[in-house]
C-alpha cells in the first residue's frame, strides 16, 4: 500500500545507485509506525526532459510518499521529516553540489477508494 515514486533528471550523479536508493527508502519507510515492510513499493522514473525556471538547479530530485488516509498529523510530519534526511543522505553528491533540488511530498490516498 504505501508507494514511494523517486523520480530524478537524467544529469543526477546518482542515478548509477537508484536500485541501492530505493532500497534505503523503502527500508526507511518500514522503520515508521503503522507501516507494514511487506506493502510498500517503490520505484524510480528517470527524466530526459524537463525545463527548471531560472536561477534554479540544473536538475531535480523528488520522491512522492503515498500512504493511506487515518494516520495523525504528528506521524504524517514523523513520516515526512525522516523521508527527507534519508532523501539527501541518499543524494551527497546532488546536494552538497547544488546541481539538483530535492523535494518530497507526503500525499494521502484515500481508504474508501484505494484498491489492492
Amino acid at each position: 500500500m504505501p508507494h514511494l515514486h523517486l523520480e530524478t533528471t537524467s544529469d543526477v550523479a546518482e542515478n548509477q545507485d537508484v536500485q541501492d536508493i530505493l532500497d534505503r527508502l523503502v527500508a526507511k519507510l518500514a522503520t515508521f509506525e503503522t507501516i507494514a515492510s511487506a506493502s510498500i513499493k517503490g520505484y524510480h522514473s528517470l527524466r530526459s526532459a524537463w525545463s527548471m525556471g531560472a536561477d534554479a538547479p540544473e536538475g531535480f530530485v523528488h520522491l512522492t510518499v503515498q500512504i493511506l488516509t487515518g494516520r495523525p498529523d504528528e506521524l504524517r510530519v514523523k513520516i515526512a521529516d525522516g523521508m527527507f534526511e534519508e532523501l539527501k543522505a541518499c543524494f551527497p553528491m546532488s546536494v552538497e553540489s547544488g546541481e539538483a533540488s530535492l523535494t518530497l511530498e507526503l500525499r494521502e490516498m484515500d481508504k474508501l477508494t484505494y484498491r489492492k
